[in-house]
């Protein structure tokens, strides 16, 4: 990608824009319509809606809560889980009309362990236009049903659901014998299913349905012509491909591996390396009403592309790329890169907890002796290829010993391809057991070829859920570019994959993968997108603000995990300064809670420089790095960033020790903070997310730490973002609650 700074996700949101595309790299540009509707509240004692639980079942209380305070109609479930450490269930719904789901409507509630809710976001559509009769057709309904008819089927949904098995991928609540849906009866045997059973499960209060038809909805092939016409007006390398598609493309119907929904797949779609999904759906626009689109999925050699286009009037109104610009030598934990310390040779360094079978098994006994396992396969693509699964990979014999040489200070890059390989695979393993260990696990959506699970663990806690088969696909010395790297995170089940570049601004060049620093960062994409808004929806972090904080998480992750014994708050800190070849880093400041070195300010992003993503993810890392160090002088470091292993005599070993130090209960709360913001949500909801995450967690006990950060860089309790992003104004305030002051 022809980024200036380490690539990320990007996105496209459209209304009559042309796609800005590189012509060479097909780097997509940014924009996006502006919601005013949607919100997140974290404290519902000062609002309207003082819901009292009405069951100690999380998803029933969600359901009720969606129905009855936030008047939801038809719905999916999209995700469900439960956060093991602090027993809050995330519910993720999406908003559906007429059996199409709204693809920027959504709401997501969180709920603790006695079915309270506490917080919820909700960008559910509640205009007219398009669906006019359709809420017409909701209230007469509404109006003829039982005054119980809610409870009843809450009463359905916590006790003969509860019966299921998962096979059961998506089920239409309340339909009507007119529906063409397939109704389904509980088997008569009792089980239990966990939340995450309820995946993708439609809920439909008040059954009826918009008919469509092609003449509504238009052609998929003439929706994905209409892409790739506005794609030509910018980028010269598809010239011509938009007059071939009718001729080339040939479509096929198949079965969603989510669910039972039919799909379409659209073939031989040039640059396409794989078939084209195809789904109809509706999108909110800016100027308050539903279109009816083409939702169109497909991955090309260096973008992973989310669209949807209204092919009759030839308008993509979004656009969303996925792409986010036993014995081991290698560089350790927390060494970010060759100047941090020498290389060791480390044996068995994986955690027990997180990948109890090692780093080279996958189930049903398939064992690697090559840098190829359940979380990651890593291997060389020095010539930009697809066939990731053929391409070489280090091997360490049948003792895994992955000990080979290394000079950086010599040789070029690809005389030790071994040693670069070994240690993006070492780096893309810890962080794979380091995120499981605070709550980025299975039912999270994490990168997982197969559930590891030990006989003993199942036989206590069950299925870890998720959907499995979605490893890191990790690609050392990429041809496809220089001095960059990316991550591309599709929905959970697809394969993470990881691009890491040679740099070529020093003699000799530079790999980037000897420094984790970039790879903590590219993977911590992976994990805040698949944790803002659910596992199953990979476009809540695509633009402005929030696009913004999914730079800088990944700078605060690699900043944090570099950290060591003897750092203290004057500590400056820079992000690729090895691999550019740049004293001070390639940001516009290194990370400093000394305003003289680090002046940015949640003012400072009206700003022109700060309107990409990539610049507003400084000034978010920036603010994390000041709570950071809040509660490191409050509760001390540690060196040991893995929780200790939980025993029968202490099963809270774990969660002790992450709230005993700053830095583990810093990275606790941001990851418990991506669960319970909304999708898409701004500085202001995040930074409201990670309060709510210490009231949860700790029962408040570090608030005030946490907004003198926040206050100190201009997000204190006035701040706020004042009309739309593009062109509307950020005020900040430096003040604290009063009860911090």
């Amino acid at each position: 990608m022809r980024l200036s700074i380490i690539a990320s996700a990007a996105l496209l949101l459209l209304f009559n824009q042309k796609i800005q595309v590189d012509a060479v790299r097909h780097d997509i540009r940014v924009r996006a319509p502006f919601l005013r509707h949607p919100v997140y509240l974290t404290n519902l004692e000062q609002t309207d809606l003082r819901f009292t639980a009405t069951s100690e079942d999380p998803l029933v209380s969600a359901l009720n809560f969606a129905l009855n305070e936030l008047k939801a109609s038809e719905f999916i479930t999209k995700n469900v889980y439960t956060s093991e450490h602090n027993q809050v269930t995330h519910v993720y719904l999406r908003q559906a009309v007429g059996g199409l789901e709204v693809v920027n409507g959504d709401i997501n509630i969180n709920v603790d362990r006695y079915g309270n809710i506490v917080s919820f976001g909700n960008s559910f559509y509640r205009g007219k236009d398009v669906t006019l009769r359709a809420l017409h057709a909701e209230q007469k309904y509404l109006e003829k049903q039982d005054e119980n008819k809610v409870e009843k089927v809450l009463k359905y949904v916590s006790e003969d659901l509860r019966l299921m098995s998962e096979k059961f991928a998506q089920i239409v609540f309340g339909a009507s014998e007119d529906d063409d849906t397939e109704s389904v009866t509980a088997p008569e045997t009792e089980s239990v299913t966990a939340p995450e059973a309820f995946n993708d499960v439609t809920f439909d209060i008040a059954p009826f349905s918009i008919p469509y038809s092609e003449s509504d909805l238009g052609s998929p092939v003439d929706a994905l012509q209409a892409l790739f016409e506005s794609m030509s007006a910018t980028a010269s390398a598809f010239d011509g491909v938009a007059e071939s598609i009718p001729i080339t493309v040939t479509m096929a119907s198949t079965a969603s591996f989510q669910s039972n929904e039919p799909i379409l797949t659209l073939n031989h779609v040039p640059f396409a390396v794989a078939p084209v999904i195809a789904k109809p759906a509706y999108v909110q626009t800016e100027f308050g009403d539903l279109e009816l689109v083409w939702s169109l999925q497909f991955q090309m050699e260096e973008n992973w592309i989310h669209a949807h286009v209204n092919p009759r009037t030839r308008h993509v109104l979004i656009l969303s790329d996925w792409v986010s610009d036993a014995q081991y030598n290698v560089f350790p934990l927390p060494l970010v890169d060759p100047t941090q310390g020498p290389r060791e040779l480390l044996t068995d360094p994986y955690d027990v907890v997180a990948s109890p079978l090692g780093w080279h098994e996958q189930k049903k006994g398939v064992k690697f002796t090559t840098t190829s396992g359940n979380n990651v396969y890593a291997q060389e693509n020095t010539q930009n290829v697809e066939t990731w699964e053929t391409n070489y990979r280090p091997d360490g014999g049948d003792e895994l010993v992955f000990d080979f040489p290394l000079d950086v200070d010599k040789d070029e890059p690809p005389s030790y391809l071994n040693a670069s390989v070994t240690n993006l695979f070492y780096w893309n393993n810890i962080m794979h057991d380091l995120s499981y260990r605070y709550g980025f696990n299975e039912i999270a959506g994490n990168f997982q070829e197969s559930k590891q699970v030990l006989p003993v663990i199942y036989f206590i806690f069950g299925d870890h859920g998720g959907l499995g088969g979605d490893a890191v696909i990790a690609n050392a010395q990429d041809g496809s570019g220089v001095n960059n790297a990316n991550f591309a995170t599709p929905p959970d089940g697809q394969h993470g994959q990881m691009r890491m570049y040679v740099w070529d601004l020093s003699e000799p060049n530079r790999d980037g993968d000897l420094s984790s620093g970039i790879i903590i960062h590219e993977y911590t994409h992976g994990i805040s997108i698949r944790l803002t808004g659910g596992p199953a929806n990979s476009d809540c972090l695509l633009w402005d603000e929030a696009g913004g904080m999914g730079e800088g998480w990944g700078d605060f992750f690699a900043t944090v995990i570099a950290m060591q014994p003897g750092d203290t708050r004057e500590k400056i800190a820079d992000v690729g300064s090895w691999a550019a070849n740049q004293e001070g880093g390639i940001r516009k400041y290194p990370y400093s809670t000394n305003m003289e070195i680090n002046p940015e300010t949640y003012g400072m992003m009206n700003q022109p420089y700060y309107w990409f993503v990539h610049a507003k993810g400084e000034v978010w890392a920036g603010m994390l790095y000041e709570v950071y160090w809040n509660l490191v002088d409050k509760h001390n470091f540690t060196a040991q960033v893995f929780p200790p292993v939980p025993t029968g005599e202490d099963t809270e070993a774990p969660l002790k020790h992450i709230l005993s130090y700053g830095n583990t209960l810093i990275l606790q709360l941001v990851i418990d903070g991506m669960k319970l913001q909304p999708c898409n949500p701004s500085f202001v909801q995040a930074r409201d997310a990670i309060l709510q995450a210490d009231l949860v967690l700790t029962g408040g006990e570090n608030q005030c730490e946490i907004w003198a950060g926040f206050a100190k860089r201009g997000l204190g309790v006035e701040a706020m973002r004042i009309g739309a992003p593009m062109g509307g104004f950020r005020r900040e305030s430096f003040q604290v609650p009063k009860e911090c002051a």
